[in-house]
């Protein structure tokens, strides 16, 4: 099972984005060097508190940073962008990285970020599907001529301009014109369209790390059903993120994980307030009526042995899944907060 890290970041205390971003660049060199194989960001283009704007940008900074670990947008909205824009970019972030790009799309859950673009009445599922759609056969398809594609929503074309010999109206491909470029999609509410769409495509999913021990096993179930792969492939294209706390002992970890001070608090809060206001909050259980029943209830906590064998629960049950993710917290005063990444990296 791969281990990763999931940059989300929440950020309430109103840090300069240079600050954060330094923190961010830094501790994903950190996490490769103490062994994690996975690094995710999200982003957000109108929202303070999650102040990456551009998950591709930031892997752009890392790609010369790091050497091994895989780096992953979670996700990038297709639909803000013009498909041969983004694929462009996709192209040469995934050739700075000599292929270690890992393309996580979606279409925009944020609400405010919609209205910012004027996209809050479009079928923006539809919009980024077709983009994925082009974006897929300009960066895979071997191009002997001019490109054209048309979708519903889109077109695009170089068929007025294109000009071999000038080098006209051509796409650059992926790192050594790979084929495999892992498409990744978040998984969130019972029943997710996603994750029927992801298993029967064989793109990957990375369960939420806000859903509910129920949903979590309902997506893992639900994508084994609809995948087309044995039990085993399919297993390995099934993300885990949790927000995970690691003490070497099991002492005071709950008063610590629900104390004012805690970072899990924090973001556990920033989130379920968000998604209650909205009425999106189903996916942390229907029993969870505020953030410090839900951080109890989702936050993976434990001594090493214990988070081991929370984890080891899915693997046990259904087989071993693909990767089991991270998802970084603030910075803390506390030693003990800032010390459960280091102790999930090297001994869970």
């Amino acid at each position: 099972m791969n281990k990763g890290i999931l940059f989300i970041p929440i950020d309430k205390k109103n840090k300069k984005p240079d600050v954060l971003f330094d923190e961010i660049i830094n501790q994903t060199v950190i996490s490769e060097k103490w062994g994690l194989n996975e690094a995710y960001f999200g982003e957000h283009i109108t929202d303070m508190h999650e102040k990456i704007t551009s998950s591709i940008t930031m892997i752009s900074a890392l790609s010369k940073l790091t050497k091994k670990i895989k780096l992953g947008t979670l996700t990038t909205n297709l639909n803000f962008y013009k498909p041969a824009v983004i694929a462009a970019v996709i192209s040469q972030v995934d050739n700075l990285s000599h292929g270690r790009l890992m393309l996580g799309v979606g279409s925009g859950a944020n609400l405010s970020d919609l209205e910012s673009i004027g996209m809050m009445k479009e079928n923006n599922h539809k919009l980024m599907l077709e983009s994925l759609e082009i974006i897929k056969e300009i960066l895979f398809k071997k191009q002997k001529s001019f490109f054209q594609k048309k979708t519903d929503n889109y077109l695009v074309s170089t068929k007025k301009t294109y000009n071999r010999k000038l080098g006209l109206g051509s796409f650059n491909k992926l790192f050594n014109s790979r084929k495999n470029l892992d498409i990744v999609m978040p998984a969130l509410n019972k029943n997710s369209y996603n994750v029927r769409l992801c298993a029967k495509n064989n793109w990957s999913i990375v369960i939420s790390n806000f859903c509910s021990d129920e949903i979590i096993e309902n997506h893992i179930e639900s994508y084994i059903k609809n995948s087309r792969l044995k039990k085993k492939d399919a297993l390995k294209k099934i993300k885990l993120s949790k927000l995970i706390f690691v003490q070497e002992k099991n002492n005071k970890i709950e008063d610590r994980l629900l104390s004012k001070n805690s970072p899990y608090l924090q973001v556990v809060d920033t989130l379920f307030t968000k998604l209650k206001t909205f009425k999106r909050h189903g996916c942390f259980g229907e029993n969870v009526k505020n953030s410090s029943v839900a951080t109890k209830q989702i936050v993976m906590h434990g001594t090493i042995k214990n988070v081991r064998d929370k984890i080891n629960y899915y693997n046990d049950k259904y087989g071993e899944l693909g990767s089991i993710i991270y998802v970084n917290v603030p910075n803390s005063k506390d030693k003990f907060y800032n010390k459960s990444l280091e102790l999930f990296s090297k001994y869970v």
